[in-house]
């Protein structure tokens, strides 16, 4: 018989994978064909394109001829454009295509070892990565084959394996989760059957991976530059590529072995050096060493750990227990960091390497396969098409259906029972509607899988067979909801951030808003476009998040013009798997554009990251010359807080030849520049106040004598607003604010004649500022003949003439925010 429910759940880690099935109240890992519970990430094609997946494509890494060519730690590289190229091979694949590799391998396992072809998975993501990474990992499971494929927060996992068959009444778990190349730290509330996230945090470029690094850059390569001929060794460095491959997998291998062991431990192994002749490298690990490199790396998601929780004003005495997650986490002293740092009791007695694909599974075990649901009728059979949960907290679950059968055909007088096959228990005689429908109460018991007969007899007693003529009802620890990770927004014209939802928002999510259209979308034209640009982040400059992709509407697309100012209506979709999809909807048009978000997945050039970094560099100088001349201690202290910009630096020169370096580099210097912007305004606090109130009072002058009823109610609100604003320190906002009081002023103004023959005055009075006289002359005279006719129209026509006509107002292309078109 078919699965109904999905079942299976994998773990698809930047170090190690594993796959697990729900079978009843157990999730079982399934090994690999070397009879392992975990196959390392790793992936190599030999000279005649075999592949190699696991623990025989990383024992590669020990041969220099190959080593350069084994791919790891991919997932680090999610969602971007990077292409890992195997020479070896002649082979070139993106992110996920080398994910795929390995699910398929996983699949293949099962295969070899249940008999069974995996159609549908669930596949856990970090709780930190964004949208486009979790992008980047769906099309990694239809790479490999999966007609189905969901995605699951890792944190999330860990916790469903540890409270599945849990009773527990109320409690708060913190899941620690370090795994090779991410982390996750992520509050969860285990209640009444149900678990829920309550806050999360995380960093994509953190994990035990680092350490490894670490030691590499701060032990081993001072010590064999000193030694041996090998000029600037460094990770990066195209030239020693293959020595810096050979040397991070024996430092894996040392500090595995280490952390297991109170003696040192010997990093071993051979390559060329810069005139061709073999080295030997024998380097001693210390126990202490490690530490000592591994503590401020600890430490850091330490930080994550105690933010998440005082987000949530919750102290360590709320917490009952840490989860621990991850390869990391299994070494003695890294555990008595953690206890020390957090004071929370641990908790490892689900296997730290396995539990997030056990998690998996149990939530796969509630995910319906789709096609499924409804089966094919056949002669002599009755379908019944059935609602109800597969997993759940309730001892007595309800369950719904319909009988289906032929028009011509009656379920008069039917009735349908269900039989429990161990205890033996049986809901009764439930007689069917005339529809066909019924809906009943079950009684489970906790402990195994419920197994129930479906019994369908007919207005004469006989029994008739039915599809399915069985279900299956497990008690067990469900979750609510998954929870998105950072705020969806559109951006606008304006560099706002307008938010669709925001992070913690259940999913899936759906919301419209209605916009306007800032310029001519000329029709025909593939130069006219106009940009519906989608960020994820937490701030409210649009420009300081990061960008998902656009919705592009191209000329070319529109029967006839689209104006300036036309209404465009703006949907906005979210998946349970942060899959996400925009609609845009042009009246005028009467027609509707759709697009998936195409992920903005360019890794940052080298040049650019320079470029952005030292604007930084002297945006902060800058900054802190002001805060000196101001006297303003506060501006000064946040300065401080940013600490020493020299360190980025140093990640940045690393990315010309590490691409997740770049990613980081990225990052932290969006960080960088939201700091930046708070000092900016903060300094800039006293004076934008003082404008923005006197551009309300004048606002409010000139209302008072030329408005109407509707602009003086406009004033009062705007009023308001401002002082709201000022009120909450809202710097971003004030300044939106006093753009519509400059606007609402030229509205009221824009009807009075004196008004556009004063503009038109001064505008004559710059006459040397037009590099085009004739053209200005023209417009000059066009001007003093509608004046004298009093023609406003007239005048105001030769005032946007002449503006037009000004260097400073000529329309050119502005890089601002991310180019929307809407408002």
């Amino acid at each position: 018989m078919p699965r109904a429910t999905i079942d299976y759940g994998i773990d698809l880690g930047t170090t190690n994978s594993a796959i697990a099935v729900l079978q009843g109240t157990t999730s079982d890992v399934i090994p690999n064909n070397v009879g392992n519970e975990i196959t390392p990430s790793a992936v190599f094609f030999g000279k005649n394109g075999q592949e190699y997946v696991g623990q025989i494509a990383k024992d590669r890494q020990k041969d220099e001829r190959v080593a350069s060519d084994v791919c790891i730690e991919f997932k680090r590289r999610m969602g971007t454009d990077h292409l890992y190229e195997f020479k070896s091979g002649t082979r070139a694949m993106r992110p996920e295509e080398v994910s795929a590799c390995v699910l398929i391998n996983l699949r293949g396992d099962v295969r070899q070892k249940l008999g069974e072809d995996v159609q549908a998975a669930v596949i856990t993501v970090p709780a930190a990565f964004e949208a486009r990474q979790c992008a980047a990992t769906k099309m990694a499971g239809e790479l490999a084959g999966f007609s189905q494929c969901a995605l699951l927060q890792e944190p999330v996992a860990a916790a469903l394996a540890y409270g599945f068959q849990a009773d527990v009444a109320k409690e708060y778990w913190l899941v620690y989760d370090f795994g090779g190349g991410t982390f996750d730290a992520a509050v969860i509330k285990a209640e009444d059957g149900s678990i829920s996230v309550v806050n999360h945090g995380g960093n994509n470029y953190l994990g035990g991976s680092d350490i490894d690094w670490a030691i590499l850059d701060q032990l081993v390569i001072p010590m064999l530059k000193t030694n041996f001929n090998l000029p600037e060794l460094k990770r990066g460095n195209r030239k020693w590529i293959t020595q810096i491959a050979i040397l991070k997998n024996a430092i894996e291998t040392a500090k595995i072995s280490l952390s297991r062991s109170d003696t040192a431990y010997p990093v071993e192994c051979k390559f060329k050096d810069a005139a061709g002749s073999e080295i030997e490298i024998e380097f001693e690990l210390t126990r202490a060493a490690l530490i000592r490199i591994a503590e401020p790396i600890v430490l850091k998601s330490v930080e994550i750990c105690k933010s998440v929780l005082s987000a949530r004003n919750l102290s360590p005495r709320s917490i009952e227990k840490v989860i621990l997650v991850g390869g990391p986490t299994l070494a003695p002293y890294f555990r008595e960091m953690l206890q020390s740092s957090l004071g929370i009791r641990l908790d490892h007695s689900i296997n730290a390497l396995t539990v997030v694909a056990k998690g998996a599974a149990v939530f796969a075990g509630t995910q319906r396969i789709q096609g499924n649901s409804v089966p094919v009728a056949r002669p002599g059979q009755f379908d019944i098409q059935l609602t109800y949960d597969p997993i759940g907290a309730d001892a007595d679950p309800t369950v719904s259906g319909r009988v289906s059968v032929p028009s011509s055909a009656s379920v008069a007088g039917f009735t349908v029972e269900f039989v429990h096959q161990v205890t033996g228990w049986t809901s009764g005689l439930v007689r069917l509607r005339a529809d066909g429908r019924f809906r009943t109460k079950l009684v489970a018991e906790k402990g195994g899988q419920n197994i129930y007969a479906i019994r369908l007899v007919d207005n004469m007693g006989a029994e008739q067979a039915s599809v399915p003529d069985s279900i299956s009802y497990t008690i067990g620890v469900t979750i609510n909801e998954q929870a998105l990770v950072n705020s969806v927004a559109v951006a606008r014209a304006n560099n706002e951030a307008d938010v669709f939802f925001s992070r913690g928002a259940p999913l899936p999510a759906r919301a419209r808003r209605t916009y306007h259209s800032t310029h001519l979308l000329a029709r025909g034209s593939s130069e006219s476009i106009l940009n519906i640009p989608v960020v994820e982040g937490e701030e409210s400059r649009a420009d300081r998040n990061r960008l998902l992709g656009k919705l592009v509407i191209s000329g070319t697309q529109a029967r006839h013009d689209v104006p300036a100012g036309a209404e465009i209506e703006v949907s906005v979709d979210i998946d349970t798997s942060r899959i996400i999809r925009v609609k845009a909807y042009v009246p005028i048009l009467d027609e509707e554009f759709e697009a998936s978000i195409v992920y903005n997945g360019l890794s940052p050039s080298h040049q650019q990251l320079m470029v952005d970094h030292n604007a930084e560099v002297s945006r902060f100088a800058s900054l802190r010359d002001k805060a000196i001349d101001a006297v303003d201690e506060s501006g000064t202290e946040l300065l401080d807080e940013l600490g020493d910009l020299d360190e980025m630096k140093t990640l940045i020169d690393l990315a010309e030849g590490v691409p997740e370096a770049a990613e980081q580099a990225q990052q932290q210097l969006l960080a960088l520049m939201v700091k930046l912007d708070r000092v900016e305004d903060a300094l800039e606090w006293p004076a934008l106040v003082a404008r923005a109130r006197e551009a309300v009072d004048e606002l409010d002058a000139n209302c008072r004598e030329h408005g109407d009823a509707e602009s003086r109610g406009r004033v009062r609100q705007i009023r308001m607003q401002v002082t709201e604003a000022i009120e909450q320190n809202r710097a971003e906002h004030l300044r939106r604010m006093l753009a519509d009081v400059n606007n609402l002023n030229h509205e009221i103004l824009s009807s009075l004649p004196e008004y556009w023959v004063g503009l038109f005055r001064v505008l004559v009075n710059k006459l040397d500022q037009w590099g085009d006289h004739e053209a200005a002359q023209h417009c000059i005279g066009q001007g003093h003949e509608a004046i004298s006719q009093g023609n406003v129209e007239g005048v105001r026509n030769a005032v946007t003439q002449l503006f037009g006509l000004l260097p400073g107002e000529k329309a050119k292309e502005i890089e601002r925010g991310y180019q929307s078109g809407v408002n």
